[in-house]
């Protein structure tokens, strides 16, 4: 109960709930589920897989890794760090720039007595204190408010939809029904496994893993702790007092969001809805994604004050970044796409739809070899907003190829610095500088 052990992705819900409170999401806001680099560290989800947009709903249901850490660069990581602090975390001995942002993927310890006293504060509306045993009284001056009511209530809704597991999936059809906001982990290496759940009367915590560290194939959050985790639920006793959490009317108002985007509906907006939000957060951004653009009379081009001609007008669309629009499609997710600008107009683009996502702008890449001694190939991506275009592909002057709909390279640069230039069959342009070492 007091072994450190790496926390896999059971602290997420609290960085969700402080993101609220912040006004960075609400439950609805779309999140990026892209291919991120934060310099040598490039999180990745648990199936391999990106899904370019999604819900923070959806996220903290599912589990993603990238969204989080993502979320945890926009909401900053000392404050989360200090954050687990002042809620009872005791096993963060190093700085948080130390830990960086696999902080919140695993790339810290703690305890299941710490993570029952986070769990059991988001479920007492946001108010965090130590753990007691039965026969010592309870210390109330450790009381913190860390998270708004409001944030709390909302984020427990979230955990009440995460799958359950075997039998437990029907569990919305049986008679007596019981819900649960529940969250499981799974360290790096399948070394740990999590699983935690609160409803009005009980805090549950399961860790389950090997005492020696030693990982196991057939180890995770979701297939052993959380079947444990309901065996325990279902046999305790007061689940008649109050089913579910009360909503807290006073810390909660409505405000009006886009509808596709989940952030504060903007004058582009047109299908607008209430959504729930915590009382005292920060303003949440207007929607970046509802854009107007002017076209010709036919809606094939895009057109400006330099080469329009009588009849254009303007239209708006929902148009998400590059990377974003080209897993969305990959998805088969239907999208909107911007019209090319008139080719034969002398003004210069004014949003570039071509975006080089690896490697980045001067970074240092160190590649390995394999067992066999060959070195391992760089895999170069790109994405561009329109589907069906075309990419030319050069390294250091030299032609590479061309890609249609899945831009990705695997490149053999050697040792010293080189420039990746992609050009795109409209004359849109990018280009990386980037230093690659070799293992000897």
């Amino acid at each position: 109960i007091q072994a450190p052990r790496s926390s896999g992705s059971i602290l997420k819900p609290f960085l969700y709930a402080l993101s609220m409170d912040e006004g960075l999401i609400l439950p609805q806001t779309l999140i990026k589920d892209i291919p991120t680099y934060f310099g040598p560290f490039s999180p990745s989800n648990a199936d391999q897989k990106y899904r370019g947009m999604v819900p923070a709903r959806q996220a903290l249901i599912q589990s993603l890794n990238v969204p989080a850490v993502r979320l945890l660069n926009k909401f900053g990581l000392e404050v989360f760090y200090y954050f687990l602090k002042q809620a009872g975390v005791s096993t963060l001995f190093r700085r948080a720039e130390e830990y960086g942002l696999p902080l919140i993927i695993g790339g810290a310890e703690t305890t299941p007595w710490d993570i029952a006293a986070l769990y059991r504060g988001l479920a007492r509306e946001g108010r965090f204190s130590h753990l007691h045993v039965l026969d010592r009284p309870a210390d109330q001056n450790t009381e913190k408010q860390l998270i708004t009511p409001g944030a709390a209530y909302l984020t427990l809704n979230i955990l009440n939809d995460v799958k359950r597991p075997g039998a437990e999936y029907y569990w919305r059809q049986y008679s007596g029904q019981r819900p649960l906001a529940w969250k499981t982990g799974t360290s790096y290496g399948q070394r740990d496994a999590w699983a935690a759940g609160v409803n009005p009367q009980w805090t549950i915590v399961v860790w389950a893993g090997n005492f020696d560290g030693e990982g196991n194939a057939g180890l995770s959050g979701a297939a052993t702790a959380g079947p444990v985790l309901f065996d325990i639920f279902n046999h305790l006793t007061g689940h008649d007092e109050r089913s579910w959490f009360s909503r807290p009317d006073s810390s909660l108002i409505k405000v009006e969001i886009c509808r596709q985007s989940g952030f504060a509906a903007g004058p582009l907006c047109k299908d607008k809805i209430e959504a729930d939000a915590p009382v005292d957060m920060k303003p949440l951004a207007l929607c970046p994604y509802h854009k107007q653009l002017t076209v010709s009379a036919d809606e094939s081009e895009q057109v400006c004050s330099l080469c329009w001609k009588p009849g254009h007008k303007k239209i708006v669309r929902l148009l998400f970044p590059p990377q974003a629009e080209q897993y969305l499609r990959q998805n088969g997710n239907k999208t909107e796409t911007a019209p090319p600008h008139r080719r034969t107009c002398t003004a210069p683009p004014v949003e570039n739809p071509l975006t080089i996502i690896y490697p980045g702008n001067t970074s240092s890449i160190f590649l390995p070899r394999d067992f066999g001694g060959s070195l391992q190939k760089l895999n170069c991506r790109a994405a561009h907003q329109q589907s069906g275009q075309t990419i030319y592909w050069y390294l250091d002057g030299r032609y590479l190829g061309s890609t249609k709909e899945r831009h990705e390279k695997a490149l053999q640069p050697g040792k010293g610095w080189h420039n990746l230039l992609l050009i795109d069959q409209d004359g849109h342009k990018d280009l990386v500088h980037f230093y690659i070492n070799l293992q000897q």
